[in-house]
């Protein structure tokens, strides 16, 4: 009867361990497979570091593969659209979406989000420039903008507080593209240009020694990580979270991607 009673006991315990493994991880990874809905187009957070690669690559990417570790299982990335990322989450075509997208309150009505990395904007000089230290400092000089983005605002608004200071404006020449942006500094045609931490952080990467951040600017940008509402899901992508950032994972890859130290430090709620 002793024998009876005991192995009865271990096998309840048994089968609360299991339970309470199983509850471990959301029910949409516990087949072994997590989907991840992503554009892969936005280096250094995830891209392909040559046309034709079949991996993305990216710090983004290593986040999602240590999450998916926890979970046992395997991230499996489909890249499609921006714009159609987080439609893909209703049609069941990804389990989470991770792309350097922005948390917003329109965003959090339908889906859950983690907010999990924070993304500034900064001041991006060559390396030899050792004067300047405040946007100010680009009185009188030419900046590189890449065209349509909100840094000509930026600018504009720059040179308004220039003027009531009596100060010569800046200079803003606009180019298509960011890698276009890049190269005018590059060849001593632009003193700076303004851009976010995330891709200042990439060409710097790209470029040792060519350039640096004078200056960051306190406005930042929170990006996280997207899931179909799910109270219980949310808690655990939030764990999962909190588990990289208190071992120092976190920080690892933060150093790994040439990434401010401080860039994920936020609050997950």
């Amino acid at each position: 009867m002793a024998g009876l009673l005991c192995g009865t006991v271990i096998a309840l315990a048994l089968g609360s361990q299991a339970s309470a493994a199983a509850s471990d991880k959301p029910e949409f990874a516990s087949g072994g497979t997590l989907k991840v809905c992503t554009a892969g187009d936005f280096p250094p957070m995830q891209y392909y570091k040559n046309p034709g690669d079949a991996e993305l690559i990216g710090f983004e990417v290593d986040v999602v593969n240590a999450i998916a570790k926890q979970w046992g299982a395997k991230a499996e990335f489909v890249v499609g659209d921006f714009k159609g990322l987080l439609p893909s989450l209703d049609s069941q075509r990804c389990d989470l979406v991770a792309s350097g997208i922005m948390i917003t309150p329109a965003r959090l009505e339908k889906y859950d989000g983690v907010p999990y990395f924070g993304s500034h904007v900064v001041l991006l000089v060559p390396s030899t420039d050792e004067e300047t230290k405040t946007p100010e400092d680009m009185s009188g000089k030419l900046m590189a903008i890449e065209a349509g983005t909100t840094y000509e605002k930026t600018v504009a608004d720059l040179n308004a507080t220039l003027a009531s200071a009596g100060k010569d404006p800046v200079d803003m020449q606009t180019y298509p593209s960011a890698s276009g942006v890049i190269e005018q500094i590059l060849v001593g045609r632009a003193a700076s240009t303004i851009t976010q931490d995330t891709t200042a952080a990439f060409r710097m990467m790209q470029m040792p020694d060519r350039l640096k951040i004078a200056y960051t600017y306190d406005e930042s940008e929170t990006y996280g990580i997207y899931m179909r509402k799910n109270p219980e899901d949310r808690r655990m992508a939030k764990e999962a979270i909190e588990a990289l950032q208190q071992s120092g994972e976190m920080k690892a890859l933060l150093a790994k991607w040439s990434l401010p130290a401080t860039s994920t430090d936020v609050a997950h709620d």
